[in-house]
């Protein structure tokens, strides 16, 4: 944008301090935290700051905060180490201050904040953008002055990007908790719809490709009527196309995955919405209970199954296509022969069981998925965000649990 490169200076001449006023706020706030004067921080203490500025466990960063300041990493935080990360925070918080005031008149106006939002892909209304405003505008003069911005954000340890802040200032303005309140990123409500159709689309691509040779062998042993045996099944495919034929169908597998994962996904942060307003309590509009998940994942998961059906079927088919002279029909091919020989009801063919199987499967998954992952954040990561590893493990134990119960359908659906 043409702007000189922030420094110190330029912070404290926005903050109206002198350096040794800052210091004193620094200091101020490090003994606030070391309430035993033993000259440094460790998640005891950030955890119990956090909690006298009333803070529920569910929002506050402590281990990230702590792993924030922890500059060599030996689990405490001197004064050193409290001030650089200040520092570095309040440079931060300079730097976007300065992108969204694009004015320049050292405040941020609610049209400004508002088109800085549009910019990041977020929409929201009038009622709430002045909700906004008055959360971080502390005199109440209509405007948010950098010392208002910076104390508002100073605590929060993870980096401040727009998209990070506005998932802040929704939190807060749901819960109101406090002066220094930190939220978990999620998923807010009014980002653009086309985030949750790209995010959806390419993890259910890859997904579905890492497990293809999977979804082929279990196709295969689903058509068998005799007893049928894991091995026999894999030399079969081996034989009759080679490593290729473990990836039979997946071209069409992937086309199809990724709009049905982006429209599930889509759909239920769209129905978690409606259960919040339905029940009318805003206050609780991030946890709508283990019941208003299970309904709203199955009625999403209803809503993927029947738009992606036809290419579902068609994928089927070619899976368990029996082959002559060793030749795979094309896709265009395959798709021909069903319209003119079944007609185009064909591709709904066994859409009823498959939607009896998926509701109770995309319930139990997304449903189950949620709550394993609140259960890791509040018992086994002291309140810290859960990392791919952890998000791998509750999403394997949820797709377990919900594929287990509704298999019997999936075999009656592909017979």
């Amino acid at each position: 944008m043409g702007m000189k490169k922030a420094t110190m200076d330029h912070v404290l001449l926005a903050s109206q301090e002198t350096k040794e006023t800052r210091e004193v706020r620094i200091r101020s706030l490090f003994d606030f935290f070391d309430r035993e004067n033993l000259g440094f921080l460790d998640y005891s203490h950030i955890e119990a700051g956090l909690s006298a500025l009333q803070i529920p466990s569910e929002y506050k960063y402590a281990k990230d905060l702590l792993n924030a300041c922890d500059a060599n990493k030996d689990g405490r935080v001197d004064f050193q180490e409290f001030r650089k990360y200040m520092d570095d925070k309040e440079l931060e918080l300079y730097r976007i201050f300065q992108a969204i005031d694009v004015a320049h008149n050292g405040c941020i106006l609610p049209e400004e904040l508002w088109e800085a939002l549009v910019r990041a892909g977020i929409k929201i209304d009038d009622e709430e953008l002045a909700r906004f405003v008055e959360r971080v505008d502390k005199d109440n003069n209509g405007v948010i002055t950098f010392e208002e911005w910076r104390d508002f954000l100073l605590l929060y340890p993870h980096e401040a990007t727009i998209e990070n802040i506005y998932h802040y200032l929704e939190r807060i303005c749901v819960v109101d908790i406090g002066e220094q309140t930190v939220i978990p990123a999620g998923i807010g409500k009014h980002i653009h719809a086309s985030r949750y159709l790209i995010a959806g689309g390419v993890a259910g691509a890859a997904s579905r490709t890492a497990t293809a040779p999977l979804d082929r062998l279990k196709v295969v042993l689903q058509i068998q009527t005799t007893q049928s045996h894991i091995m026999p099944a894999i030399k079969d495919i081996w034989k009759k196309g080679g490593l290729l034929g473990f990836f039979r169908g997946n071209g069409l597998n992937v086309l199809k995955v990724a709009p049905e994962s982006a429209i599930r996904f889509y759909s239920y942060e769209m129905l978690k919405s409606f259960i919040t307003r339905a029940k009318g309590d805003e206050a609780k509009a991030a946890n709508i209970g283990a019941m208003g998940r299970l309904l709203a994942g199955g009625i999403a998961g209803a809503v993927a199954q029947t738009a992606i059906y036809p290419m579902d079927l068609v994928k089927t088919r070619l899976q368990t296509h029996a082959c002559k002279s060793g030749r795979i029909p094309s896709l265009g091919t395959l798709s021909k022969d069903i319209w003119v020989q079944e007609g185009p009801r064909a591709f709904y063919r066994g859409l009823i069981p498959s939607l009896l199987g998926i509701i109770p499967y995309a319930g139990i998954d997304l449903a189950a998925y949620e709550t394993l992952k609140d259960m890791s954040k509040q018992y086994i990561l002291h309140d810290g965000e859960p990392g791919p590893l952890v998000q791998l493990g509750c999403g394997t134990v949820s797709g377990t649990l919900g594929a287990t119960c509704v298999y019997p359908l999936q075999v009656v659906r592909t017979r």
